[in-house]
């Protein structure tokens, strides 16, 4: 569960502001999942809800999104994931807190229940909300079936714990503050193509690194290429990071071009931070072509 607290004028901290409040579904891997069924990508959703009214909403708007949730399980022990943002008056994120205790349920031994549906999937996308044993039994399951995957890092906490596990990773992407913990490096002496360079080494085939208004970098054994975002006006950055993904992933799928999937997950991301929304009703294929005009 998402919530968004939005301030009306500029950010006090440490004070009380006057603004608004959001509630929605989220989640990394439910927002990146929500956002394929959006473009029509048949997507299967393996997670884990408490059993509270939050997993109960969550799973509905999941469910009617598109998203296959028969996978999704649920737990008397704890509450359903959420994430608090605080956003300033540009829609913004100044701070947030994120409550993810029940995804340590989501074991190895879990996954192994779900084989079936793993290793006959085309594409496996994962975060770091899991256990990094969990991340790297999906890297492991990926290489041996022959499927591509990719890691969403979430935060820097969450990607110092899988910084041993990137080999065999094929896609990768992190944020600036979250390539310096993985390649541990500090971005004010080098600049991102050698910090991306040093993920490639550990065995990542793509890094697109996410630059927000910047766009993406985009980094590979043999090329290192920057992409610029599209403009448009912002309401809430809230989910741009997950949609960015998913319309990278719809881009892989239709064009079998990297360049052209991170141009893909790039209008998608304007497409959701022009939204209030952490999903955007407006996401469609025919939006993101309209704005990548291949």
């Amino acid at each position: 569960m998402d919530i968004k607290a939005k301030s009306n004028s500029d950010f006090l901290y440490k004070d009380s502001n006057p603004g608004t409040v959001d509630f929605s579904a989220g989640g990394v891997v439910r927002n990146i999942a929500h956002n394929l069924a959006s473009l029509k990508i048949p997507v299967k959703l393996i997670s884990i809800i408490g059993d509270d009214w939050e997993g109960e909403r969550v799973l509905k708007i999941t469910s009617d999104g598109g998203v296959d949730t028969t996978y999704v399980e649920c737990s008397k022990q704890y509450h359903t994931g959420t994430y608090i943002a605080l956003l300033n008056s540009m829609g913004e994120m100044e701070a947030a807190v994120s409550c993810m205790d029940i995804f340590f349920k989501i074991t190895p031994a879990f996954l192994e229940t779900k084989l079936e549906v793993i290793k006959n999937s085309g594409f496996i996308v994962c975060d770091t909300n899991i256990p990094p044993a969990s991340v790297q039994y999906l890297v492991d399951i990926a290489e041996q079936y022959n499927i591509p995957i990719c890691i969403e890092p979430v935060s820097v906490s969450k990607a110092k714990a899988i910084k041993d596990k990137l080999s065999k990773t094929t896609f990768i992407t992190p944020n600036i503050y979250e390539l310096e913990e993985l390649s541990d490096t500090c971005l004010e002496s080098f600049d991102i193509t050698y910090a991306a360079s040093k993920l490639i080494d550990k065995g990542v085939k793509y890094v697109i690194t996410t630059l927000g208004e910047k766009g993406v970098c985009l980094t590979s054994a043999d090329k290192s290429l920057y992409i610029d975002s599209y403009k448009t006006i912002v309401k809430d950055v809230t989910g741009a990071g997950d949609s960015l993904t998913a319309g990278f992933i719809f881009g892989l799928l239709k064009y079998d071009s990297i360049e052209a999937a991170c141009k893909c997950g790039l209008a998608a991301a304007a497409i959701t931070v022009a939204s209030k929304d952490t999903v955007s009703a407006e996401m469609c294929e025919k939006k993101i072509l309209d704005i990548v005009n291949i």
